[in-house]
């Protein structure tokens, strides 16, 4: 019985052991529920501000992406227009080589036929000095003929004169009873008369083939004249043509001077990067969505569009380009001082 009294009362400091602690783990379960409403009443908070964070941050994704879809774009055009562009500028490149090549040919064969043709012009003239002294030894002759025929002409009359003076003496002779050693010798003298009237005419023929020759010198005197003339034409002509090449040659190489100038030009152009500008190079204005960037096509620097909005011919280019506004004056002044 005893034993079953201390079984009974150990028993009893065993429940009363388990009902405290049944009691505080009720209490811990309580403070355990009401922990956890808390923490669940901080996590629906918490859920609901990452919800609102969430759904913020969603609406400005969207807005970004919206704008970077935009900006994408924008680049997307850029890129295609820079790679026509260029394109554009590499054909016309190989244009303007094959322009510069075709100029350097041209001009080698012009500065050929320029030699050739001086080469010709100083044979011509060479020619022109022969046929000038030509004719003036062709003149000097006729004036020395012209002399000695006035002189052989004075000669002959003299000797008719004579004849007649001897005829009329030998008439008067006859008529006049001579002796005869008057008459052999008037005989003697007329013979040695007929030989001189024979001598004089032989002379005269001899005259009158050197007259014939001197037709013909005069006739090819005047041929020569007109050969002459004709060689002045040619050579004026010559000389006009030589001109016109002259003209020819500056005009191309003023074209290759300037082809030149616009090689120089797109060699010393350099193509600022789009990451390298932020604001516009004359206003200084802040680039945006809004306000986007332009390249100038002379100057290589970036402008907004109130800044570049102009277009003008470029030597690299033969459609016009957008360009600055300072680029726009310069090149203004520039192809008006050449016009002039």
């Amino acid at each position: 019985m005893q034993e079953a009294m201390t079984t009974n009362a150990l028993m009893k400091e065993d429940l009363a052991l388990s009902k405290n602690n049944f009691l505080a783990i009720q209490e811990e379960n309580e403070q355990l529920k009401s922990d956890r409403e808390n923490i669940s009443e901080e996590h629906t908070k918490q859920i609901e501000a990452a919800k609102q964070d969430i759904e913020v941050e969603r609406e400005t994704y969207q807005t970004s992406r919206t704008g970077l879809d935009s900006m994408y774009g924008d680049l997307k055009s850029k890129l295609e227009e820079e790679t026509k562009m260029r394109l554009d500028v590499e054909k016309e490149l190989e244009l303007q080589i094959g322009m510069k090549q075709e100029m350097e040919m041209a001009l080698r064969i012009l500065e050929k036929d320029i030699h050739e043709k001086q080469d010709t012009m100083i044979s011509l003239r060479k020619q022109l000095e022969e046929i000038k002294a030509i004719n003036l030894e062709m003149y000097q002759k006729l004036q020395n003929c012209d002399q000695s025929l006035k002189h052989k002409t004075e000669l002959v009359t003299k000797l008719e004169e004579k004849t007649n003076q001897l005829v009329q003496t030998l008439k008067d002779m006859e008529k006049s009873t001579a002796l005869e050693t008057d008459l052999r010798i008037e005989k003697e003298w007329r013979a040695t008369l007929q030989k001189t009237l024979e001598q004089e005419k032989t002379a005269s023929t001899e005259i009158l083939t050197e007259l014939q020759q001197l037709k013909h010198v005069e006739k090819d005197y005047t041929e020569l004249q007109k050969g002459h003339l004709s060689l002045q034409k040619a050579c004026e002509e010559q000389e006009r043509a030589l001109a016109e090449l002259g003209s020819h040659l500056s005009e191309s190489k003023l074209r290759v001077e300037d082809m030149k100038e616009a090689q120089m030009a797109t060699k010393d152009l350099q193509w600022k990067g789009d990451k390298d500008a932020s604001h516009c190079s004359t206003c200084e204005k802040e680039f945006s969505i809004s306000r986007r960037k332009h390249h100038c096509r002379n100057c290589g620097n970036i402008f907004c569009n109130e800044c570049s909005d102009n277009k003008m011919p470029l030597p690299s280019s033969a459609k016009p380009v957008r360009v600055c506004d300072d680029c726009q004056t310069f090149l203004l002044q520039r192809y008006s001082a050449a016009a002039q």
